[in-house]
């Protein structure tokens, strides 16, 4: 089965044809896989927060900058997809109408009695954020998936005008993803201009959906099948002659699954409307019994672009398929003429090789018959998910791939090596995500355990004048560490601490300067200096983690209360925790802090829910109960400080928390951000 992934869609899988038989299809077949696929929607409901004096107006507080686009499902995910096109310009439900502004269109709108067209307020901003700065993504890889050549619109279609203020949105998320997925080798060829990593994955059928409810009279007259929305009148005109000429001389009747429309209605016998529900739309496809199922499509760059969908539904459905052969290549080309199927090129064609059908029941079982065998062999949708699982799996090791471009001054040797270092850290990226989910549901469980049916992680020794250890990694400190951090925590009104410093590979004037202190209750241990990122930010989020795991280690208090080392503790900072810690039974409590800013100025942090940023990390005092929550050294892979990212594996694991709106630290400015105020 493979390690599992999970991959999230930004969209719809399940409300139409097009969502349902790329993807929605699929979805419990890949959970066979290990491949859990769910929608943004599922998981926030496409939530975007906008301040008070813009509520009800998302657009306007998008066009304006000043709206957020909630990012979390992105945490969740190993492949973020995005599919097809999201109109995103106003336009209208009832017509082809797309306006500059709303302005315009609420003048169509009064005018002609229509409805507005639903749009996405949120795909715009969300993909300029992910241009701007590929960590949007958090090394999680980008596919983008299309079945149409939608950047090749034709006039007659039914959203023509609504796509044009689209096609650079389509151009981009082609451009942008690391992987681009399409239907068939005349749209990769398309697509091919704007993404180097394309790949086809053909559409696939459900044989099952194929059944018809009961069998077909057999006096019923021969049947001509064509399914489309009312728009696809347009190609359906490429063989509405030779279809009625037959179907006239032999008293056919011709049917229209997709649209019952006025004008639909007035070219064939029985127009029937259009089935969002896939599965039910397949049955009614079989109920029809169709003799004859016609694929016509038009010579255009958009209609090349189609799949074969017609032919492998028609096969199933028991109708022998007559489709148009395009030049160039086309959808139908799959087809092998004469042997599982019939190609026209012209109207005349057309008629001939309809004629040859309506003629012959034998050619068209026969047809049909081996049609079908060759749809079950090779269009099956459990054959096809697993190129899907390849897709997506190499999409999540070459994450980040996309964000290179195409730049021609890149020379073809650097490219390689460039993205040979991007799937690395593609690798390592997927590695630590499946690290972190096996993390989480052990932490989940081990508190659990630790518990042991009460409701904190300590027992009653805990709340008995008990030992805390206040815990300081240190590097490059100096004397400094002396004057503010193991000062402060000596001083602590509650007596019964002990101050145990871990060396981070501490300089030699940092360990003299602990060493000066002669007070028994303080411990120091240098351990060697580990490998950090090279990136200063990545270094600064995990500087001092394995210093920090090791002093959990050797911590002998029952509560610990961690201390940076160029900071300084309240006098009062571990009584007033522990007294409420103990008072509310609570195994993580932390308090307010004074922040230095770089004019000198001091703002107070620290408010109630916790959240990155405003919580500091020297402000806490925490059950050593809970020491199994290490720190994570790769806690900069989710952008995240190694505290923040602590303190938030906590809240996921069920650590019972408060906070107390006292001032109980003094964090001052950090070394990168005075030399940056200097």
């Amino acid at each position: 089965m493979g390690e599992s992934l999970r991959v999230l869609v930004y969209g719809s899988v399940a409300a139409g044809a097009c969502d349902s038989v790329r993807l929605g299809v699929y979805r419990d077949l890949l959970a066979g896989h290990g491949v859990e696929l769910r929608t943004w929607g599922e998981l926030n409901d496409y939530r975007v927060t906008v301040p008070p004096a813009y509520a009800n107006r998302v657009g306007d507080a998008i066009r304006d900058g000043v709206a957020v686009v909630d990012t979390s499902p992105i945490d969740w995910a190993d492949v973020v997809v995005f599919r097809r096109w999201y109109g995103t310009v106003p336009a209208c439900e009832d017509c082809d109408f797309a306006g500059r502004d709303e302005a315009a269109l609420a003048g169509h709108l009064r005018t002609r009695g229509h409805r507005p067209a639903d749009r996405d307020f949120i795909v715009r901003s969300l993909l300029a954020a992910i241009e701007r700065d590929p960590a949007v993504l958090k090394g999680r890889a980008m596919v983008y998936e299309l079945d149409d050549n939608l950047l090749a619109p034709q006039p007659w279609l039914g959203f023509f005008s609504r796509i044009q203020g689209d096609l650079d949105l389509i151009d981009r998320l082609a451009r942008r993803a690391d992987l681009v997925t399409v239907t068939t080798p005349i749209l990769a060829t398309a697509m091919g201009r704007h993404n180097a990593a394309i790949r086809v994955i053909r559409n696939a059928v459900d044989p099952e959906r194929y059944t018809a409810s009961a069998e077909a009279d057999p006096d019923k007259p021969l049947t001509f099948l064509y399914y489309g929305v009312g728009a696809r009148a347009r190609d359906y005109a490429i063989c509405q002659d030779a279809v009625d000429d037959v179907a006239r001389a032999i008293s056919g009747r011709r049917i229209w699954l997709g649209s019952d429309e006025p004008g639909i209605r007035a070219i064939v016998d029985d127009a029937r409307p259009y089935e969002s529900d896939v599965a039910a739309f397949a049955r009614r496809l079989a109920d029809t019994h169709p003799d004859i199922g016609v694929a016509p499509v038009g010579q255009d760059d958009f209609s090349r672009g189609h799949s074969e969908l017609h032919w492998l539904e028609y096969s199933l459905a028991g109708a022998a398929t007559v489709a148009s052969r395009t030049m160039g290549g086309g959808p139908y080309d799959v087809i092998r003429d004469g042997v599982d199927g019939l190609l026209a090129r012209n109207k005349a064609q057309w008629r001939e090789q309809l004629g040859k059908l309506a003629g012959s029941r034998t050619l068209r079982e026969e047809l049909v018959g081996r049609a079908r065998e060759r749809v079950l062999a090779e269009y099956d949708v459990r054959d096809r998910v697993a190129e899907w699982v390849d897709a997506f799996r190499w999409a999540a090791e070459h994450a980040g791939r996309g964000a290179l471009g195409r730049s021609p001054a890149v020379s073809r040797l650097a490219r390689v090596e460039k993205e040979a270092e991007v799937e690395r850290e593609a690798r390592a990226n997927m590695a630590h995500r499946r690290m972190v989910r096996e993390r989480t549901q052990f932490e989940r469980l081990e508190l659990e355990r630790i518990r042991a049916g009460r409701d904190t992680c300590w027992g009653p020794e805990a709340a008995d004048d008990p030992l805390v250890t206040i815990r300081i990694p240190t590097y490059d400190r100096g004397p400094l560490i002396v004057e503010r951090a193991i000062s402060s925590a000596l001083a602590q009104t509650h007596r019964n601490i002990e101050v145990l410093v871990v060396g981070d590979g501490a300089t030699p004037e940092t360990v003299e300067a602990i060493r000066s202190v002669s007070d028994p209750r303080l411990r120091f241990v240098n351990l060697p200096r580990p490998d950090y990122p090279t990136d200063p930010e990545k270094r600064w989020q995990v500087a001092g983690t394995d210093a920090v795991n090791h002093a959990l280690e050797l911590a002998r208090g029952t509560w610990i209360a961690p201390l940076d080392d160029d900071d300084e503790l309240t006098p009062d900072h571990v009584e007033l925790l522990l007294y409420v810690a103990i008072e509310y039974r609570l195994e993580m409590v932390y308090g307010q802090s004074l922040m230095e800013k770089p004019d000198g100025s001091w703002d107070l942090v620290g408010s109630w829910p916790p959240q990155q940023g405003a919580l500091c990390h020297g402000s806490a005092l925490y059950s050593a109960g809970l020491r199994f929550l290490r720190y994570d050294p790769e806690a900069w892979r989710d952008l995240e400080p190694g505290d923040w990212n602590l303190w938030r594996r906590m809240l996921q694991a069920g650590v019972r928390m408060g906070s107390v709106e006292q001032i109980v630290y003094r964090h001052y400015l950090e070394a990168r951000h005075r030399s940056e105020a200097a």
